[in-house]
Formats: C-alpha cells, structure tokens, sequence
C-alpha cells in the first residue's frame, strides 16, 4: 500500500493491484500497437482519470456534510469509503458525482486542446489528449451500467429507496443488474469485447450472489 497524501482530511491510498494493472494496460497496448512511448501514456490517462473520479465523490460526500473520506485506487478503479448515514436521494448524488466529474474531464480536455495551439503542436499532448478524453469518456458510460459495485448500480438503488421500501429497492435494482449486466455480457462477447464481457459477467455472477443469499437469509431487518 502506498500512501500519496491528503486533501483536506480525505487520504489517498494505491493498492499494489492498481499499479499492476495499470502495467498490464501498459503492455497490452505496447503489444497491440508497437508505440512504447504512446504505450506509457496510460499510466497517467489511468491514474489521473480514476483519481478525480474518485475525489468527485469525496467532494459530493464532504459537500452533503459527511465528512473527510479514504479514496484508495486498486484493481481496475477505486473506491471512496466514508463511515455516512446519508439520505436516498444525497446517496444518488454521491454516486452520480463520480461518472459526471468523468465526463467534465473529457470535455474540459477537448475544449483545452481545441483552443490552446500549442498543445495540438505539442508531440506528447497531441497523443496524450484524445487517449485521456477517449479513456474517461468510456469510464463515465461504463460506471453508468446499472450493475453494482458500478456507480449506475448504486445510482439505481438509491433512487429507487426514493420511493420504495429498502427490501423492495434492494430486489428490483438487483434484477435490474442480473438483466441488464446478463444482454451488456452477450453484446460483448457478441462484438468481441472480451474484457467487458468478463468483467461484467463478474459484477453480474456478484449480484446473482447476493440475490441467492437474500432469498436464504433475507433481507437485513426483516
């Protein structure tokens, strides 16, 4: 575990597995492609993408009056944990704060790119800036699928206890997420997205989990 420091009272950590996939993103690119140079540029495509991703929800919670949070970036993504009893609709905004801050990186890059000259005749961001507004483009829609532990997966949940009881929130989100996570896996192995398609089937296998402990145990508090 590496420690980066603080913003505010939120720390932010890096689990070893961040760094090794970041390196197998690395590589696989440098295979496909041949171009180590354009190759290493994920490393930081990757890092400040998720990394900001991360602080948007950190920002949202402390906003919302919940306090300092720990992001800690590991796996594929990240995760921001805070110890909040907070409200449906303000659990929605946490949730949605993240692919949001995505999109308002690829746009903010796109504007910056189009309109300072030097960086279209820059060789090194002229290679960095589509990668970047490419990268957390498909990270915002990709955290949107309504599959938990996605944030679309959590944003359908607590939009739903906006309305329903949590038992009856908590079984429609999670066939939601069987449903839609199950047609998205086909589609990618249909399309050749063998990544997705895995790493969905993952998320989806997850919920069909929960789902088969519920049906045993049921839900807490009933």
């Amino acid at each position: 575990m590496i420690h980066l420091g603080s913003i505010g009272k939120t720390t932010i950590d890096i689990d070893s597995s961040f760094i090794f996939v970041v390196g197998l993103w690395v590589a696989n690119d440098y295979l496909n492609n041949q171009d180590l140079k354009v190759a290493l540029l994920w490393a930081p495509v990757l890092f400040i993408g998720i990394l900001v991703h991360e602080l948007a929800h950190a920002a949202m919670i402390a906003i919302l009056g919940h306090g300092a949070s720990r992001i800690l970036l590991g796996g594929i993504g990240g995760a921001t944990v805070n110890a909040r009893q907070a409200l449906p609709w303000q659990d929605l905004l946490i949730s949605l704060a993240g692919p949001a801050a995505s999109f308002a990186e690829a746009f903010l890059a796109a504007g910056l790119y189009n309109r300072v000259a030097w960086m279209q005749r820059d060789p090194m961001m002229h290679a960095f800036i589509p990668i970047f507004i490419t990268a957390n483009m498909w990270w915002g829609f990709f955290n949107l699928v309504p599959v938990a532990p996605l944030d679309g997966g959590h944003a359908t949940r607590n939009f739903l206890r906006m309305f329903l009881r949590e038992r009856t929130a908590f079984i429609v989100a999670v066939w939601i997420a069987i449903i839609v996570g199950g047609a998205i896996v086909l589609l990618g192995v249909k399309a050749g997205q063998y990544f997705i398609a895995i790493l969905l089937a993952w998320f989806v296998w997850a919920n069909f989990q929960q789902w088969q402990y519920f049906r045993i145990n049921g839900y807490p508090g009933d």
